[in-house]
């Protein structure tokens, strides 16, 4: 199984990221910082260099995280305008319910249209209607196309690593 490949390539308390084949996994778990939105942005364009394939891009904001600031925002905006090229897909998931959750779904989804990706990128409210989309777009890698489970295992795996040392993690509901 693929996530087993999943290689973990930063965690702090704010995010984790991880790469597996042709696929970045990025989790919020407290604040968006700047610094890490440009970790994930180097990492997109070095993965299409090392790979000579595009890749995909999920980025899950975690039950309770805040919501990015102004510094934040804009460095979002630069991710997906540097990612053209580079970038097969992104899939964004910002999980909840009500009108809160959807008006945060549709902040996070103008971002998108500021930035004009030229590749999909959408916002969902769970990752499994992410990863749903996002395995239908992935190209093959690895001699096989990525299923929807594959994807949403990646992300399992990545939680489970970053909630043994952190104990927010790990009291967080699976969305």
């Amino acid at each position: 199984m693929r996530p087993s490949d999943l290689v973990v390539l930063a965690v702090d308390s704010d995010h984790a990221i991880a790469r597996c084949e042709n696929l970045i996994v990025v989790l919020w778990i407290r604040e968006t910082r700047p610094d890490a939105v440009h970790r994930v942005g180097e990492l997109v364009r070095s993965s299409r260099k090392e790979r000579g394939e595009l890749c995909g891009l999920i980025q899950v904001a975690l039950p309770g995280a805040a919501n990015p600031e102004q510094a934040a925002r804009e460095a979002l905006i630069q991710l997906v305008r540097s990612s053209k090229g580079s970038l097969v897909a992104s899939a964004v998931v910002y999980p909840g319910e009500g009108f809160l959750m959807a008006a945060a779904r549709a902040f996070v989804s103008g971002i998108a249209m500021l930035a004009r990706p030229g590749f999909p990128h959408l916002v969902f409210p769970t990752r499994t209607e992410a990863a749903d989309w996002l395995s239908r777009i992935l190209p093959l890698t690895g001699g096989s196309y990525w299923t929807a489970r594959e994807l949403i295992a990646a992300i399992d795996q990545l939680l489970d690593r970053i909630a043994i040392t952190d104990p927010h993690v790990a009291s967080l509901p699976r969305i």
